[in-house]
């Protein structure tokens, strides 16, 4: 008689789970921000699909979603967006914006990481 296969609980098969659920979440987020992008996407130079991590870096990018899921022009975001930022300290100021505008639409932004 055969035993039934059982599977290890070690630490390695919960990191290698907890890899997998992450790369899931960062693709399914990654999918939707260019779903929400649609034709701006080739405006901004992304083609068809985004690295999290380098796109949104520099805070353009999550200006012009801001812009886009409020469905309006903000100036607080989009105008006074320093388009190439040239440094550390202008990329901050562009994701500052873009936090400051979600704040001012009353989105709480918890455990964000």
């Amino acid at each position: 008689m055969q035993s039934a296969p059982t599977r290890s609980t070690g630490l390695d098969n919960d990191e290698e789970g907890s890899d997998h659920w992450i790369t899931i979440q960062r693709n399914t987020f990654a999918n939707w921000v260019l779903e929400q992008l649609g034709s701006r996407s080739a405006e901004l130079g992304l083609g068809k699909s985004v690295d999290l991590q380098r796109d949104l870096c520099d805070g353009r990018l999550l200006c012009v979603l801001i812009e886009i899921l409020q469905q309006q022009r903000r100036r607080v975001t989009v105008n006074s967006v320093v388009r190439q930022p040239v440094n550390q300290h202008q990329c901050i100021d562009n994701i500052n914006r873009a936090l400051k505008a979600m704040t001012d639409d009353g989105i709480k932004l918890v455990n964000i990481g």
